[in-house]
């Protein structure tokens, strides 16, 4: 049902004589080379944009127990992601941490992370391409949508690098339903239900992994319907019933499989795993956070409410562009394409965000809102290439380097400044009362003070995700010890026996302890940025 047309020949081949096989070699071998440069370009973006925090000695406040229950409670994080309906999430990061090891390890997977989202980037790339969008357009979401907050946190969390699997999945969903919709019934039943069959089996390990990511399943689907101008309203409406209806089944499909391992006790539910009563309030919850936060792409929201003006401002310019985007697609191209793309951007969007909105939570984060960013995006991207139709080819391209740039910088500041600093600040203080144990026949006593809120050492903090601290709570601190010890001294066995450890918000009077490690020295790392 694509567009595009299924042989495509260069200008510069069809201007070469056929006799003339060297001369078709040259441009074929530059045609070669310029694909290959242009996936190393695609794969190098987010390594090269993420690589200070990757490679910087930290781990997250999940990091810590994982490490240790990959280790000595084998099947338990396996249990825990189980229990929220994320059994494949479990076996993977059992399998990742398993192998990690240390904290210092853990720049591997956040590596993993970054080289998944330079595959992701090449993908929708292709993608794009194969349902009609231009190179540069294409080029400039691709890139674009490796910079975006929700990947910032996929790069800085060690925990994060399925998340860029299950989205990388969620498409391959799409474009096999695609195939399946052109194949039809002319080669055969079986094969058509083989390609329905290899979808559905792609979204449900994605949606077994990460339910929001497999939701990029829409992300393509909104990059084709934006271009794909030669299907008329009720051909439009049947194409998209049919794509979300099959998500809408994989999804529902999964909950029942999770309902049946809960019945049959392989696993045990949570509490969390509930839908949404309260309509009104979840709905104004999603307009007041989660869509502004996809809509201000790269300025951050704030607890703080630190630059709220430029926050919401940049919200609403890239809702005003895109409603002229809506109207220019109108003026264009009539009523009915009009129609067609102010119902896309209008639903779309929504669609995306369907899981979290069924959820029960209201709890606003970046990594749940990927697939929701990559669809706006994607009507951002072909706004503003319609809107400057008109300029020169130098300036267009002087407006898509400068979206670029403001992107790259403010990732590689985002990830390293609030993720990475903060948190590896908190590691450096643990270890740094790791190294004056000595494990002797007396079991040294050890006491770290827990960090409080205001020993954060950012200015700019949101949820747990940017800026947070993860020693602010009863167990983290005790986990962030065992590892460090552990990962002083890995070959001695039993070494939890060998020292006491304890926690709480201030020193007990009265008590004598050998080290102590006070967290709210954190505020001497305090910058305001």
């Amino acid at each position: 049902m694509s567009s595009v047309p299924k042989t495509v020949l260069s200008e510069a081949a069809i201007a070469v004589p056929l006799g003339d096989t060297g001369a078709i070699a040259a441009p074929r071998a530059g045609l070669r080379l310029r694909a290959w440069m242009l996936t190393a370009v695609l794969f190098l973006v987010p390594v090269v944009v993420y690589w200070p925090a990757t490679f910087h000695n930290y781990g997250l406040r999940d990091d810590y127990s994982n490490l240790r229950e990959a280790h000595e409670e084998v099947g338990k994080v396996v249990k825990f992601c189980a229990s929220h309906a994320r059994p494949i999430y479990g076996w993977l990061l059992q399998a990742t941490y398993g192998e990690a090891g240390t904290v210092q390890n853990l720049q591997w997977m956040r590596f993993t992370a970054a080289l998944l989202l330079g595959a992701l980037s090449l993908v929708c790339f292709r993608g794009l391409r194969a349902v009609g969008w231009s190179v540069n357009t294409s080029l400039c979401f691709a890139v674009l949508l490796t910079l975006v907050p929700s990947a910032q946190v996929i790069a800085g969390w060690a925990v994060g690098w399925p998340y860029a699997a299950t989205a990388l999945l969620a498409i391959g969903a799409f474009f096999t339903v695609e195939g399946a919709l052109v194949l039809g019934l002319r080669a055969g039943l079986g094969r058509a239900l083989s390609q329905w069959a290899v979808a559905l089996g792609l979204m449900l390990v994605s949606a077994l992994i990460y339910q929001p990511s497999a939701l990029f399943y829409l992300v393509p689907l909104a990059g084709a319907l934006i271009v794909q101008r030669q299907r008329s309203l009720k051909q439009s409406a049947r194409w998209m019933g049919i794509h979300l209806g099959f998500v809408g089944g994989a999804l529902s499909l999964t909950y029942v499989v999770m309902s049946l391992l809960y019945a049959a006790h392989v696993f045990v539910k949570s509490g969390r795993v509930a839908f949404e009563s309260h309509w009104g309030d979840k709905i104004a919850w999603f307009l007041a956070e989660p869509l502004p936060n996809a809509l201000s792409l790269f300025v951050l929201n704030d607890n703080n409410h630190r630059d709220h003006a430029l926050y919401f401002g940049c919200a609403a310019l890239m809702g005003a562009i895109l409603i002229a985007g809506a109207c220019l697609e109108w003026h264009r191209h009539g009523r009915a394409r009009g129609m067609i793309w102010l119902s896309g951007l209008m639903g779309l969007p929504v669609i995306a965000f369907a899981v979290s909105m069924i959820a029960s939570e209201h709890y606003a984060t970046y990594r749940t809102i990927l697939a929701m960013t990559g669809v706006l995006l994607c009507f951002l991207v072909a706004s503003v290439s319609a809107l400057t139709r008109t300029l020169s080819a130098n300036a267009r391209a002087a407006v898509a380097m400068l979206a670029i740039s403001i992107g790259f910088f403010t990732a590689q500041h985002h990830t390293y400044a609030l993720i990475a600093v903060p948190q590896g600040n908190e590691w450096q203080l643990i270890m740094a009362g790791a190294k004056q144990v000595h494990l002797t026949a007396i079991r040294p006593r050890v006491f770290a003070i827990a960090s409080t809120p205001a020993d954060i050492s950012t200015a700019t903090i949101y949820h747990d995700e940017f800026g947070s601290l993860s020693s602010n709570s009863e167990w983290v601190p005790r986990e962030m010890f065992k590892r460090a010890m552990h990962d002083l001294h890995p070959d001695i066995a039993n070494l939890d026996s060998r020292y006491e450890f304890a926690t709480g918000p201030k020193l007990p009077e009265g008590q004598h302890y050998d080290v102590i490690v006070n967290l709210h020295e954190l505020r001497q790392f305090y910058v305001n940025n």
